[in-house]
């Protein structure tokens, strides 16, 4: 879910985000990316824990820590061209492979590599620290019998979805709450329950330290930042009573670290000079007036609007007042931002003139529960394009693609100790306990697979299969750096590829979720060639002889195993992404008043987040169900026409070309470089069309 040129860190969750959009002509400096760093251990039903070669030694964790704390080193031209010796095969990777599972249920440890974070003092005891517990649901194995059957195109109840209040009735665990609750009671009765989450997912407790050491059977630290001026308390491990192990899967907010990392992100500083901040940053050398003259510098190989409705087979945009446009109003839609990303609705407006797309739609600023507010702002994005790069390609296409339907921009603050916490109290508080969810999310963030806890990976799973239950499309980017992820783009001790050894290719997560479809990127189509995979050290005729900045993401789970829908496509035993490609190369967008290109998965994902908003209309106009989770119709064997298949190219290499340190190639039917292909629009639409009648 992999590397943003202005480097914004995915969701605001326990674990590293890192936004998967690379701007080519945006001249940002002290771009950020947060690592929020998760652990390994044993998991639940569906999870099958394991990395390559894991971190055994103090030393390594001291090396792994070093690097991830160091400015990167890796820039273009770094790597010889066709420079092979720091890539690995994938049998060489297999061999490193073995593992990690923890062998006690309902132990949790930290990650050995704490990334800045130095362990301080022993807590006093008397410190007041927040936990969430995360429960399981009522039946884990019922939510995903239902789950699956009421996604499955060959069943009578496809698409079936059922109501909020039913999704409660199946998930709520009742008795698991009582259980918890009176064991705080009993066991911790300092302790204040200061929340539960409608359907009691999680249950926000706060106490003294001394009373959480006492119940979890560990010892709490003040960990101090070396850079930040910064302090959390944190455990190394902890180990749930046994009479809770049944009802909770893990805690939050005891062994989870974070921190931002300032780096400048590759492909985005052109060196077009010094600027006054305080001026418009429209007055700067930077990007084009027009599109026009955006069109005449960057050639063909340019992607738009229109162009995207011709490729596509997609249809004209309604009419200004017609019954369709009335009822594509109807559907709903939403972009995912964090790290201070603000979207210009001038910017917007800009961007939709020349292109013909209606302008008297707008976008709803989404408030979650722990914080929200207005991220829209002209000001700031001619200040800084950094802060507005990412928002304002999500908001741009997703709307242009379905200019009509109602869009929301969903911003969770950035990620800082209490990162994940807040995404998930977010989701929850702004999606999953909302009686009308939006149909279509879109996110266009990630971060590497290893680093989320399987706390917060447990509760994500369940979140995103109540959404699915409800009728919700997710899309995910797969990422922008290869199937090595950003960590491909680190050096340790002057050396490339230093990650993959220790850990294995890692693919992005939330782009690897069961219950979301991964989204990667493909070039040509724009340029009138053959669609091939975006990938950095392509300079073929698909891309006007210019190398992408990004390659699209892609691999295999090592924390998910094989969801049913992919059995019989790949021979891996854990969930393969992406699951289908879009254009990615090229994408012309407005940021602070100029126009200008830009690379990434995170441009494919709400692109086809409006595709699947104008279907949703079609559907709500004739009194059918809304689209929902796509991908049991995606692998079914009745929907192959709906594919181009991609069978050129690879995801080797990261952002830039450099390094290469192993990854897939496309072929003929499912890869995990491009997934199935790309997709035709109309063939999509008649697919779903006839798939429930």
């Amino acid at each position: 879910q992999a590397t943003l040129a202005q480097d914004l860190a995915l969701f605001s969750v326990s674990e590293s985000f890192f936004s998967t959009t690379q701007v080519e002509e945006a001249a940002v400096a002290n771009s950020m990316f947060c690592l929020l760093v998760g652990c390994v251990l044993a998991v639940d039903v569906g999870f099958a824990w394991s990395v390559a070669t894991p971190l055994e030694t103090s030393e390594d964790a001291r090396e792994l820590g070093e690097v991830l704390e160091a400015v990167d080193e890796c820039r273009a031209g770094s790597s010889d061209s066709g420079q092979q010796s720091c890539g690995f095969s994938v049998v060489q990777l297999r061999g490193q492979r073995r593992s990690h599972l923890g062998t006690e249920s309902g132990y949790e440890a930290a990650p050995a590599h704490k990334v800045g974070w130095m362990q301080s003092e022993r807590c006093a005891g008397t410190e007041l620290h927040e936990l969430a517990f995360v429960v399981c649901p009522k039946s884990l194995a019922q939510l995903q019998e239902v789950a699956l059957d009421r996604t499955n195109p060959s069943s009578p109840n496809y698409r079936k979805w059922l109501s909020r209040t039913e999704v409660s009735d199946l998930t709520r665990n009742e008795q698991g709450l009582l259980e918890l609750r009176a064991h705080l009671r009993a066991h911790a009765p300092e302790a204040g329950i200061l929340h539960a989450s409608r359907d009691g997912d999680l249950l926000r407790v706060l106490a003294p330290v001394a009373t959480w050491e006492s119940l979890l059977s560990t010892e709490f630290f003040v960990y101090k930042h070396e850079e930040h001026n910064s302090t959390i308390l944190r455990s190394n491990n902890y180990l749930l009573p046994g009479a809770l192990k049944e009802h909770v899967s893990g805690v939050l907010q005891a062994i989870n670290f974070e921190q931002f990392i300032p780096t400048t992100m590759p492909g985005i500083d052109l060196n077009t000079g010094s600027r006054d901040t305080q001026q418009p940053f429209s007055s700067a050398s930077f990007g084009w007036a027009n599109f026009t003259e955006l069109q005449a510098s960057k050639g063909p190989s340019l992607v738009s609007p229109t162009k995207l409705r011709t490729i596509y087979s997609m249809p004209a945009i309604a009419e200004r007042g017609s019954d369709l446009a009335k009822v594509q109003a109807k559907t709903s839609q939403v972009v995912y931002g964090t790290l201070s990303q603000h979207w210009s609705p001038s910017d917007r407006t800009r961007f939709e003139e020349p292109f013909g797309i209606p302008q008297d739609n707008y976008v709803k600023q989404l408030k979650g529960q722990t914080e929200g507010f207005s991220m829209s702002g002209d000001a700031m994005c001619r200040q800084n394009p950094s802060d507005c790069a990412e928002a304002n390609l999500d908001v741009q296409y997703m709307m242009a693609m379905s200019p009509w339907t109602q869009i929301g921009y969903w911003y969770v603050p950035k990620a800082d100790e209490h990162g994940m916490y807040t995404f998930l109290n977010d989701f929850m508080a702004q999606f999953v306990d909302d009686d009308h969810p939006p149909q279509v999310i879109s996110i266009s963030y990630g971060m590497p697979e290893y680093l989320v806890s399987k706390s917060a990976l447990v509760l994500f799973e369940t979140l995103a299969m109540k959404l699915a239950l409800q009728g919700t499309t997710i899309l995910v980017a797969s990422g922008d750096d290869g199937a090595a992820s950003f960590l491909a783009r680190k050096k340790l001790h002057g050396e490339e590829c230093w990650s993959v050894p220790l850990i294995g290719l890692q693919v992005s997560w939330p782009s690897s979720s069961h219950w979301v479809t991964s989204v990667g990127a493909t070039v040509g189509p724009a340029s009138g060639q053959p669609e091939v995979a975006c990938q950095s050290n392509y300079t073929g005729p698909s891309t006007d002889g210019k190398a992408p900045l990004i390659t699209s993401g892609g691999g295999y789970s090592q924390a998910l195993t094989k969801p049913a829908w992919q059995e019989g496509i790949h021979n891996e035993s854990s969930r393969g992404v992406p699951d289908v490609s879009l254009l990615g190369h090229n994408f012309a967008m407005v940021v602070g008043g100029r126009w200008l290109s830009v690379d990434g998965t995170s441009a494919s994902a709400p692109t086809l987040g409006g595709m699947l908003s104008l279907i949703n209309s079609e559907l709500i106009a004739v009194g059918r169900p809304t689209v929902g989770f796509l991908n049991q119709l995606l692998y079914a064997t009745t929907s192959r026409s709906i594919f181009s298949d991609v069978t050129e190219g690879d995801n080797r290499c990261a952002s830039l070309g450099a390094p290469c340190c192993g990854g897939y190639d496309a072929g003929p039917g499912w890869d995990a470089v491009t997934g199935m292909g790309s997709i035709d629009w109309q063939k999509l639409r008649d697919t779903i069309m006839a798939s429930d009648v």
